[in-house]
């Protein structure tokens, strides 16, 4: 494609096709005849007959000089405006006429993107992957599984180009959230744990899953970044000539038109945010400001010392404006100008500036650079702003315990319900406004919460009691759940745990089962009935990963009490 797009060139250059054009008239701007990725192109020029015939030609001279053949069947010209003879145009070409809105690389042309129908297809695309029979057959943790691995890299591409609209944005998480929790039209389930959570790290408590909203401002963050190191590439000087540069290139000027500058205006409002996670490395010092921007240290100068900044001539002076090479020197030296004497009390803060200043003074020996300090490597990335744009969450939650054992996923879902009390016991329905008398179905004691359901009940009690007594292991009952979890995981050691962190999900998973038989169909199995189960279950975990080579379930349990 490199051969169509010099012959191209050539017929601009002989002014016999015209592309549009981005900037002034009157000013410098970029002229763009045509965009070539891959094998798909896009040509701009006038409604001309004469234009159609030059472009007719130069697809001629690339079909004689490759041997290629330019494919008019899946060809189309596309008016923009009115254009009365676009028929005898399109006949030129030999393609059929086409309209606005069109797609180019799967980009919508010609519809603003806060426009639903551009979105649709995602939405609809989501909702078929998310079919009821997948809903009504998969587990909880399989349900997670897909929705990690496919749904939220759906929208990635849409999300990395446009603004979503809060609406679309609000119908996608609606979306994954009923397949979550397995809510349909005709099924309403409760979202156990509130989706701000859920969309939390693991480590931090939640599921791992992305918000969309923080996603896709992550995504277009990408953009602000690459405006301040493609300086040459085409898209950059396209933007920057349409909207003006802000101070050093970094950035563009606030837009302010009403018409034409909606997507770039929406990707660059994220630029306060995006712009407290760098830094700058100087280098000739011509684009970075010696007051405003963050060159030194992780402050401004101006904010660390103000009273200074007050008394400066040149406020907004770049760094290379306030250096000067002294005459037969090649060394540079700092020469700051304030327009009064300091006062007393100020020669500490200027002493300070100068011992600050005097160590990074720069060579001028390469170009000014961005850094992302979020990375060590300093070049930006979309998961590290993520983070950020989530923020910091002072949440304890063993993770550790819940995740990290070799158990079942539905099991691991269980417990990270349950680790956030969220588990429909009998005092969580009653906070959801269902009347009921809370009573445990398995002791017929105590209220159902599920502290006590699943670890301070006298059945399950007696539960723990037989699984620590088999380890030979005496053990004091944390007063929750989360405590008990945080304290058991690798309790025994990093190489002898395997089979001990697998008790919590094996024996809570039992009992929250055994409960449900008992509430929903009146069935109850005996104690030690649930000893027996708790132990083939322990047994079968074990045996599927491996960490254990017994070849019965007594010989299981025997080898229990002499492994620790």
């Amino acid at each position: 494609m490199e051969v169509l797009s010099r012959i191209l060139k050539k017929t601009e250059e002989y002014n016999l096709i015209r592309g549009f054009l981005v900037g002034s008239v009157n000013s410098v701007g970029v002229r763009i005849s045509h965009l070539l990725f891959a094998d798909d192109t896009i040509l701009f020029c006038d409604a001309s007959r004469d234009q159609l015939l030059s472009i007719r030609l130069a697809m001629s001279c690339f079909q004689a000089f490759t041997g290629l053949k330019v494919n008019v069947g899946k060809s189309e010209i596309v008016p923009v405006g009115e254009v009365n003879n676009i028929a005898e145009l399109a006949s030129i070409l030999q393609c059929r006429v086409g309209s606005l809105p069109m797609k180019y690389l799967g980009m919508p042309l010609g519809t603003s993107f806060k426009t639903a129908s551009i979105w649709n297809p995602i939405l609809e695309k989501m909702e078929k992957n998310l079919s009821g029979w997948k809903r009504l057959y998969l587990s909880k943790g399989g349900r997670l599984t897909l929705l990690k691995s496919t749904l939220s890299s759906l929208p990635t591409y849409f999300l990395s180009l446009f603004t979503i609209p809060k609406a679309v944005a609000a119908r996608m998480e609606r979306i994954q959230r009923n397949f979550l929790w397995g809510s349909s039209e005709g099924s309403f389930k409760y979202p156990l744990v509130a989706w701000d959570r859920v969309c939390l790290p693991i480590k931090l408590g939640g599921l791992g899953i992305r918000s969309v909203a923080s996603f896709n401002q992550a995504l277009l963050g990408k953009w602000l970044w690459r405006f301040g190191h493609e300086v040459t590439h085409l898209w950059r000087r396209v933007i920057s000539t349409k909207y003006g540069e802000g101070h050093g290139g970094w950035c563009t000027k606030v837009c302010r038109r009403t018409h034409g500058c909606g997507l770039w205006r929406s990707i660059h409002e994220g630029w306060e945010s995006f712009s407290k996670h760098l830094s700058f490395i100087v280098g000739e010092g011509t684009r970075i400001r010696f007051w405003h921007d963050r060159w030194i240290g992780d402050y401004t100068l101006k904010n660390l010392y103000p009273e200074l900044y007050v008394c400066s001539v040149a406020k907004d002076a770049c760094i290379s404006e306030v250096l000067w090479t002294p005459e037969g020197g090649t060394s540079r030296v700092w020469d700051l100008r304030f327009f009064r004497a300091f006062e007393d009390w100020e020669l500490a803060a200027s002493y300070s500036l100068l011992h600050r200043i005097h160590p990074r003074t720069p060579r001028g020996d390469r170009r000014d650079t961005l850094r992302w300090q979020l990375k060590r490597d300093g070049k930006f990335d979309t998961r590290s702003y993520y983070q950020a744009i989530q923020g910091n969450h002072n949440f304890f939650f063993p993770w550790k315990g819940v995740w990290k054992p070799k158990i079942p996923k539905r099991v691991a879902f269980f417990l990270w319900t349950a680790a956030h009390n969220r588990i429909l016991t009998l005092d969580n329905l009653m906070l959801r406004d269902r009347i009921l008398v809370n009573r445990c179905c398995m002791c017929c004691g105590d209220g159902e919460s599920v502290d006590h359901l699943l670890l301070h009940c006298p059945v399950t009690h007696s539960l723990w009691s037989f699984m620590l007594q088999a380890f030979g292991v005496h053990w004091v009952m944390p007063r929750t759940t989360v405590g008990l979890l945080s304290c058991w995981y690798q309790w025994l050691g990093k190489h002898n745990s395997n089979i001990w962190n697998l008790i919590p999900g094996c024996l809570m998973w039992i009992v929250w089962l055994e409960r449900n038989r008992r509430s929903f169909e009146n069935m109850e199995k005996t104690l030690d009935e649930l000893k027996i189960l708790c132990k083939r279950s322990l047994f079968e975990w074990a045996r599927c990963w491996g960490f254990t080579d017994s070849s019965s379930l007594s010989e299981f349990m025997f080898s229990l009490s002499l492994s620790f």
